[in-house]
């Protein structure tokens, strides 16, 4: 039988067979079980493929264990197909490790302190362990395509690996994981009905019609949150200008996921310019979370290597702090142009990171061990709410 070619993903990256080889194979009686919704099997470009993994073992050995960094040899859940199909990032993961870097990157290297910002997050249920059994541990519904990319129509065999399962009680001090591997599901991926062309037209339609405007009655969650995640599985020009067009940068109280969807594009250097031009709109409410994220994607592209683990963060500190800056100054210039639902907050955001810039390239050289922070006048900061020109030195 012809030699299964892999590409193996997920938000840690590449692992390559010899070292899936090094993991400790699960017993015949551990099953990871994949199947799609329904049993369907036939799909076009770009639509969403809904799939569900599910655990099953003999009663009584085995746990689950969904913080794998508690497993010696854990290993979050990959797909791999045959053929190889393109490697996707999930924003949400893949960029937090980038954002922690660009951070890094914005501490001063003299004074060893920086200026914070930007979104977080946490996670109340995430720390469990289940016990296997014959009744199916099973997630829910995911898309496949938040892993892999089909750009060809074509028949695919995809599965996915894992190892977050354990044999070790949880008080035991090593707790190695077992590598468990599902069956192959075949898939076929066809581009007609409908084209990625018309599909972004039908659900641009959809959003404009049902969800888009706060005076829209009826929204449905589901719909209005699907919308960008469908987009993004299309991943044309169009679809990601109509991403950036939908972008606002407001909570309409649903999770719309423009900008997620906009991050996991492969197009970046044009999703970068237009997002670029897009939070100098009116319409859009522009936060500290969206200007760090900008000035890190445009780090990424003018200075691939500052990301490398090779390199050292404060190597990048300066390029950092002006790419930032230059984002900060586009905003106060889009100041007086922006309308009044969305300039209270924008200005708090401008308010907030100029002064911080203007901070930063005030620090002094370590005294005695400490680090001298003079502090800045705020009338060198201008409140942009009384639609004055900013007037930050080197902001």
């Amino acid at each position: 039988m012809a030699q299964k070619t892999v590409l193996v993903l997920f938000v840690l990256g590449l692992a390559c067979l010899a070292q899936d080889e090094q993991l400790i194979p699960a017993p015949d009686d551990v099953l990871l079980t994949l199947r799609t919704q329904g049993g369907r099997q036939q799909f076009y470009l770009g639509e969403p493929i809904a799939v569900e993994y599910s655990y099953t073992a003999v009663p009584g050995r085995y746990l689950y264990v969904s913080r794998m960094d508690r497993l010696t040899g854990g290993r979050p859940l990959r797909v791999e197909c045959n053929p190889a199909v393109e490697l996707t990032s999930h924003a949400s993961e893949v960029s937090s490790a980038e954002s922690s870097r660009f951070r890094q990157m914005l501490i001063d290297p003299g004074c060893g302190a920086g200026f914070g910002g930007g979104g977080g997050g946490g996670c109340s249920d995430c720390d469990q362990e289940y016990p296997l059994g014959a009744v199916p541990v099973g997630f829910g519904l995911g898309h496949l395509n938040r892993y892999v990319r089909f750009r060809q129509p074509g028949t695919y065999s995809c599965r996915v690996t894992s190892a977050q399962v354990t044999t070790a009680a949880r008080d035991e001090k090593i707790r190695p994981a077992l590598f468990v591997k599902s069956n192959w599901v075949e898939i076929t991926i066809t581009d007609d009905p409908p084209s990625a062309h018309s599909a972004t037209l039908a659900y641009a339609a959809a959003y404009d019609k049902s969800c888009r405007g706060d005076d829209v009655p009826n929204k449905n969650f589901a719909e209005c949150s699907a919308v960008a995640t469908r987009l993004s599985y299309l991943d044309t020009a169009e679809s990601v200008a109509m991403e950036v067009q939908f972008f606002d940068g407001r909570n309409h109280g649903w999770d719309n996921g423009f900008l997620e969807a906009i991050a996991t594009t492969s197009q970046r250097s044009e999703a970068l310019r237009m997002m670029t031009r897009r939070i100098q709109d009116p319409d859009v409410q522009v936060s500290d979370s969206v200007l760090h994220w900008l000035a890190r994607w445009a780090m990424k592209t003018d200075n691939p290597d500052a990301f490398e683990s090779s390199t050292a963060p404060s190597d990048y500190h300066a390029q950092a702090i002006e790419q930032l800056r230059k984002y900060v100054r586009l905003l106060g210039a889009s100041l007086a142009n922006k309308n009044s639902d969305v300039l209270d907050e924008s200005a708090k955001t401008y308010q907030m990171l100029a002064e911080h810039l203007a901070r930063e390239i005030l620090w002094f050289p370590m005294l005695s061990g400490l680090p001298c922070l003079v502090e800045l006048s705020r009338e060198l900061c201008p409140d942009p709410r009384t639609r004055q020109e900013p007037q930050i030195p080197n902001c």
